[in-house]
C-alpha cells in the first residue's frame, strides 16, 4: 500500500469517526430529553396542587355530582321551585329565542325577569330527562342557574336565570378584545367547575355563552351533557354529539372509538377563543379533509401567514397550541398549564 494509499484510509477513519462521535453525542442528549420530560410528567402526576388533577381519572372531579343528589337539591329548594313556578302569577313578555328544540320566553313578575325554555321532551338517557338532573346540581357564577321546571305531557319547560345581554354569537362583530378575554376568562372558571362536578358539556359555543347586564358569562343548555365519572371512576364516552364545527377529532372519530369528556370541552373552548378574538373559526372541522385544520397538525408556521391566525401574537398562539392539541391526553396537560395563568 503506498503513502498516499494509507492516508486517505486514514483521513476517511478520522472522519468517519468524527462522525460516530457527532452521531453519539446527539443520541445521549436525545436520551436526556427523553428522562427529563418523564420526570415533568412524573410531576405533573403527583402534583399537590389545590386545582382539580386533570392529568388523572378518579381525582378529576373534586365533588362529584350524582345520578340521585338532584333529588334532595329540590327538596332543599322547594320554596325556590314554588316562588319560579309559572303558575305563580308569572306573565309571558315576548320570545327570546326559538328553534329546532322549542322556544325560550321572557316572562316577568313585578320588577323580576326569568326566562323559560319549552322543549320536547326526549325519552332518551341523553335526552332533556338528563339535562334537568344534571342542570339542578349547578352552582356557580359562570353557570345559568336553574331554578326550576315543570313537565306537561311530552314537554318540559325550564325556568331559568335571564342575561339582558343575550348569547356571546348575538354581538360577538362589536366586541372589544379586553371583554373577549374577560369572557374567555369565565368560560374557563365555568367549565373548570362543570368538570369538578364529573360532568362534561360537550355542546360548548358561542350561542350557550350567555352574558348579564354585568357582563357575567353564564354556561347554558345542558342538553347534551352528561357524567364521566359514576361512582368514583372516569367512564369513557361514544356519543358523537355537539355541534360539529366545536367538535374534536376524537369525537368526529367516535363512531369507532370511546373518548375521555374533559378534552371535549376544553378542545371547544380553543375554538371559542379564536373566534372572540379574530370573529372567526380556525377551520370548518377538525378532519384532515379540511385543508386549515391539516395545516395545523402538519405545518402551524404556513397556517399562522394566514388571516385571522396572523393577527394574534405569540402569546395568544401558545395558548391555543394547548387547547387545540390534536392528542386529547396531551390536551388535558396543556389545561393545567393554562389554569395556572
Amino acid at each position: 500500500m503506498s503513502h498516499v494509499e494509507i492516508y486517505v484510509h486514514d483521513q476517511t477513519r478520522v472522519v468517519v469517526g468524527i462522525y460516530c462521535f457527532k452521531m453519539i453525542f446527539q443520541l445521549f442528549f436525545a436520551v436526556r430529553r427523553c428522562f427529563q420530560e418523564m420526570k415533568n410528567c412524573r410531576r405533573e402526576n403527583t402534583s399537590t396542587s389545590r386545582e382539580p388533577d386533570f392529568g388523572g381519572t378518579e381525582n378529576f372531579a373534586s365533588s362529584p355530582a350524582t345520578l340521585t343528589d338532584y333529588e334532595s337539591l329540590l327538596k332543599k329548594n322547594e320554596d325556590t321551585c314554588k316562588r319560579y313556578k309559572f303558575a305563580s302569577g308569572w306573565t309571558k313578555v315576548r320570545v327570546l329565542g326559538e328553534g329546532g328544540f322549542g322556544k325560550v320566553f321572557l316572562l316577568r313578575k313585578k320588577k323580576t325577569k326569568i326566562a323559560r325554555k319549552c322543549v320536547l321532551s326526549q325519552p332518551t338517557e341523553y335526552g332533556f330527562s338528563s339535562e334537568k338532573i344534571i342542570h339542578i346540581q349547578m352552582s356557580h357564577p359562570n353557570v345559568l342557574k336553574l331554578y326550576c321546571w315543570e313537565q306537561k305531557a311530552n314537554i318540559v319547560c325550564f325556568n331559568l336565570e335571564y342575561c339582558s345581554r343575550g348569547d356571546i354569537a348575538s354581538h360577538l362583530i362589536d366586541l372589544e378584545e379586553k371583554d373577549a378575554k374577560s369572557y374567555f376568562k369565565q368560560l374557563l372558571d365555568g367549565v373548570t367547575y362543570i368538570h369538578a362536578r364529573g360532568i362534561v358539556h360537550r355542546d360548548l359555543k358561542p350561542e350557550n355563552l350567555l352574558v348579564t347586564k354585568d357582563k357575567v358569562v353564564k354556561i347554558s343548555d345542558f342538553g347534551l351533557a352528561d357524567f364521566f365519572i359514576v361512582n368514583g371512576k372516569e367512564i369513557r364516552l361514544t356519543e358523537k354529539v355537539g355541534t360539529e364545527s366545536y367538535m374534536p377529532p376524537e369525537v368526529l372519530q367516535s363512531h369507532w372509538k370511546r373518548y375521555q369528556g374533559p378534552p371535549v370541552d376544553l378542545w371547544a373552548c380553543g375554538i371559542i377563543f379564536f373566534k372572540l378574538m379574530t370573529k372567526r373559526k380556525p377551520w370548518s372541522r377538525a378532519d384532515l379533509d379540511d385543508k386549515e385544520y391539516k395545516m395545523w397538525v402538519e405545518n402551524r408556521k404556513g397556517l399562522y401567514k394566514k388571516d385571522g391566525w396572523k393577527e394574534l401574537n405569540k402569546a395568544l398562539r401558545t395558548l391555543l397550541k394547548l387547547l387545540l392539541e390534536p392528542n386529547p391526553t396531551q390536551r388535558i396537560c396543556g389545561w393545567r398549564r393554562v389554569c395556572r395563568h
